[in-house]
């Protein structure tokens, strides 16, 4: 049930930021750049948030019991250290680890492990 939820947070902050993927299914081949991940802990929900320059291309992947896989496709990070995880295991929260990974290709990616 909580894992459900925290999904059901997920999808309702990407449609609120408009990057549903419908709509990134029409972004054309040019680069995109994460500029932030974060962490924000709140009473009763935990938040992951990632940032970009522009909407991109993503995928979900929750088929992994304890881990969400986010992959932002033909996006890079504009600087290295945006690939550094962030270790939340101090917090009350679900979410104990964030890892982002780049995934170097024709067209890099970067994919995101929200244990």
């Amino acid at each position: 049930m909580r894992r459900a939820r925290q999904i059901a947070l997920l999808a309702f902050y990407t449609a609120a930021l408009g990057l549903s993927t419908a709509r990134a299914q029409d972004l054309n081949g040019e680069r995109r750049s994460l500029t932030f991940i974060g962490f924000q802990q709140y009473s009763d929900a935990s938040r992951v948030f990632i940032r970009t320059n522009e909407a991109v291309k993503f995928r979900v992947d929750d088929s992994k019991r304890d881990a969400i896989l986010v992959t932002l496709e033909n996006t890079s990070p504009d600087v290295v250290n945006h690939l550094n995880h962030l270790d939340t295991r101090y917090f009350n929260s679900p979410v104990t680890f964030i890892q982002p990974r780049l995934i170097e290709g024709a067209s890099p990616s970067i994919e995101i492990e929200i244990r």
